[in-house]
């Protein structure tokens, strides 16, 4: 396999990883079967570059996602999931992130401006533009999730746990 060939297959892989499906982690463990085993597969040894660009690919599609569902331009979309998505796949990421040896980074920082955002824009539009109860889950697991993203409970606005899941 000539270095260009090999470039062109590890793209490929990585497009696949870096737009997969709800659950990333799947794609990359596809992506490593198929080329370091399948017997179909190129059967190439990856190289740390290779793996660790791979796994960042996961990362960002992680991260893809949980925002994309704490967007309130999403909220009406078939794309959108929730809050409670949100929580789920923050937790996968940081799981993967665990096992995979990767550092966290300053990505809880920008999902805690969006979910703020997220909460501003959507008590103000609650009953009007979205339901009453726009956030698809409890007081406790959205103060969960403002945690895991660095924030404390008085960052969140006051009312806010009117319009949670009860």
């Amino acid at each position: 396999m000539t270095e260009e060939d090999r470039k062109v297959l590890f793209a490929d892989e990585w497009l696949i990883v870096r737009n997969s499906g709800e659950i990333p982690e799947i794609a990359f463990h596809s992506s490593l079967y198929y080329l370091t085993e399948d017997n179909d597969g190129p059967g190439v040894v990856l190289r740390d570059e290779e793996l660790a660009r791979l796994k960042d690919a996961v990362v960002q599609r992680y991260q893809e996602i949980i925002l994309r569902d704490i967007s309130l331009e999403n909220f009406h979309k078939t794309i959108y999931r929730g809050v409670r998505r949100s929580l789920y796949n923050w937790h996968r990421c940081q799981a993967f992130m665990e096992r995979q040896f990767i550092k966290n980074d300053d990505f809880h920082k920008t999902a805690a401006l969006a979910l703020l955002l997220f909460l501003e824009q959507g008590v103000a539009a609650a009953g009007k533009d979205l339901p009453e109860n726009f956030i698809n889950c409890s007081m406790l697991e959205l103060t969960e999730l403002a945690k895991e993203f660095g924030m404390t409970a008085d960052q969140l606005p006051s009312n806010v746990a009117q319009f949670c899941l009860q």
